[in-house]
């Protein structure tokens, strides 16, 4: 993790050199005007007798001079150190920031599965600002204090070391306070940041379902539920920043008990007949007091501001850790030329279903071109398996091989560009439909764009029904469209890609039966090359197809035409009755 820290500040390494050195030098400054006021009071004003005093001018404007030109640089390098320090800090969250958006980029599907993407919405806005934040209020105040701390102890070492004894209470003092604080809030700080998560998830599901949620009459049920979680983060917040606060407090009364004694014992000590200590030092001494004190102060704050970021920092330590089980071979120069795809004896098990494979035993082949068909019930893996070709997930047992090679000798690149998946959920990205068509390829021409869409059958509708064409705004997630357009305009987008492999899963559960046939008729008659996986319940999807893998229960149980399966596979035919059934009721 530190390595990783680092990484995201070496853009900004010389920047940071830089705070580090202004901080440190402003620290220098201030602190020896005290002092030098000292040396100004014993040498330059000089005692004649009890109401006698006389004055040497020019050591004094020449030490006042010094001390004017101190201030005037403490003034310049405060300025550069707090000018440095926010831009090295606010450049490594965009750094941090970037650093886990890459590796999320990375993740396999297993991957994603351990994080709630609410989750991870926090752990890179959130957690990435607290860390941030940290680091910009906390760097000058932590590089402050052991420099503030050093030279106000020599300096009043040198003035009285017997009252230099007093700050040791302080020390001491806060030293205890700041453990009891550290003890208690640093776990709070962990929780608090689920409780974060907690109310980002429950806000995503509620936008995301607001359909469903009117529809139930369910308002109530989600106010409250957000209500609660809301409460439960308030509660938890104020508790944990309410201890967090009691350092301030601390450390005053931490000061002012300790300006009381120096007072208290330098008044003694300046009333004995030997004068173990003049008034002017008594004056200077509770000057470096005030310093170090607040100082300490400041330094128990950033322990605390530290405290509450190490929660967010293991939080990104979690995504930044965690490894993708995909190894990408990002050099190898193979490509998919042909579409072939051979599946043998796999097996697949997601990361958290213990010893039961989800996908046994799997063995088929798929010729160049084919039109494949896959069905079975709910729950039989189909969705599963396709993941599998696109190397979303690792196959735990066998091979997949595509064109005669394993899958995992091509570079992800190479194979994922060979292939195109519209996924169970039509999803559409914010911006126009040209926009959201130009995913599948950036450069096609708007005559690529057009053939896919007529392929698609989702050209006439573009022009006719959408106020502005191609260039009319779509929702984000395409909520403006119906269900079917926006199935028809992922098919279109898949097909832009021009791929040699197209996996369609259950692309046509929204389509009307005459909209699905003229699709899949233009699928089989304009793309006679391309190797065409289509996922379905419904058998009028794939009866057409060159071959129907049926899977049950992770199982294939047979393989074959439409016919053939009727006569041969008592799943597929009562699949079939049943759906005969629904159309007759229908």
């Amino acid at each position: 993790m530190i390595k990783d820290l680092a990484k995201c500040m070496k853009p900004y390494k010389v920047t940071f050199i830089l705070a580090v050195i202004t901080v440190i030098l402003e620290s220098i400054m201030e602190v020896s005007l005290p002092f030098l006021m000292n040396v100004l009071i014993t040498n330059g004003i000089h005692t004649v007798d009890d109401i006698t005093y006389t004055m040497d001018l020019n050591y004094i404007l020449m030490i006042g001079g010094i001390m004017i030109m101190i201030s005037i640089l403490a003034f310049v390098f405060g300025v550069g150190s707090a000018r440095f320090t926010s831009k090295a800090c606010r450049g490594f969250g965009y750094e941090l920031r970037k650093q886990q958006y890459l590796r999320i980029q990375k993740y396999s599907f297993s991957n994603l599965d351990e994080f709630r993407t609410s989750s991870l919405i926090t752990r890179l806005t959130n957690d990435v600002q607290i860390i941030s934040d940290t680091l910009c209020t906390s760097l000058r105040p932590a590089l402050r204090a052991p420099f503030m701390m050093i030279f106000s102890l020599k300096f009043s070492l040198i003035i009285s070391p017997l009252l230099s004894l007093a700050f040791f209470f302080s020390l001491i003092f806060l030293a205890i306070i700041i453990f009891l604080i550290v003890r208690y809030v640093k776990p709070k700080f962990l929780l608090i940041q689920k409780l974060i998560d907690n109310i980002n998830r429950i806000t995503q599901e509620s936008v995301l379902a607001i359909k469903t949620i009117k529809a139930y009459c369910k308002k109530d049920y989600e106010i409250e539920k957000f209500q609660n979680a809301n409460e439960s983060l308030e509660k938890t917040s104020k508790k944990t920043l309410s201890v967090n606060a009691l350092a301030m407090p601390a450390g005053q009364l931490a000061n002012y008990t300790t300006m009381i004694l120096i007072v208290y014992f330098g008044g003694l000590l300046y009333m004995q007949p030997s004068h173990a200590i003049m008034l002017e030092d008594i004056q200077t001494f509770l000057t470096y007091v005030m310093q170090l004190l607040s100082t300490i102060i400041m330094f128990s704050n950033v322990l605390m501001a530290i405290n509450r970021s190490s929660a967010s920092i293991s939080r990104i330590k979690e995504v930044l850790d965690c490894k993708s089980e995909i190894i990408d071979d990002a050099s190898s120069p193979l490509k998919v030329n042909e579409g072939t795809i051979v599946f043998n004896n796999v097996n697949f098990k997601y990361r958290d279903e213990g010893k039961e494979y989800v996908l046994k035993n799997i063995n088929f082949e798929i010729n160049n071109g084919e039109f494949v068909g896959i069905i079975g019930q709910t729950g039989s893996s189909k969705s599963t398996l396709i993941s599998l070709i696109d190397r979303f997930y690792e196959v735990n047992e066998g091979s997949i091989k595509i064109d005669e090679h394993d899958i995992k000798d091509y570079s992800l690149n190479n194979l994922r560009e060979a292939i195109s998946v519209s996924f169970q959920s039509p999803l559409l990205f914010k911006g126009t439909v040209k926009e959201n068509l130009l995913w599948g390829n950036k450069n096609a021409s708007m005559d690529e764009i057009i053939k896919a869409c007529k392929t698609a059958e989702c050209y006439d509708f573009i022009i006719n029904q959408l106020p502005n064409g191609f260039d009319t705004q779509v929702s984000q997630g395409g909520t403006s469209l119906s269900g079917g357009q926006r199935q028809r305009i992922c098919i279109a987008r898949a097909l832009i890609k021009n791929p040699k492999i197209l996996i369609l899963d259950d692309s046509f559960s929204a389509l009307d039966k005459i909209t699905e046939s003229k699709v899949k008729y233009n699928l089989k008659h304009d793309l006679p090359l391309m190797t065409k996986i289509v996922i379905s319940q419904k058998i009028s999807a794939i009866k057409d197809a060159d071959k129907i893998i049926v899977l049950d229960n992770g199982q294939i149980t047979n393989i074959g035409t439409h016919e053939y399966l009727l006569a041969k596979d008592e799943i597929y035919k009562d699949i079939d009755e049943l759906q005969k059934i629904g159309d007759i009721d229908g």
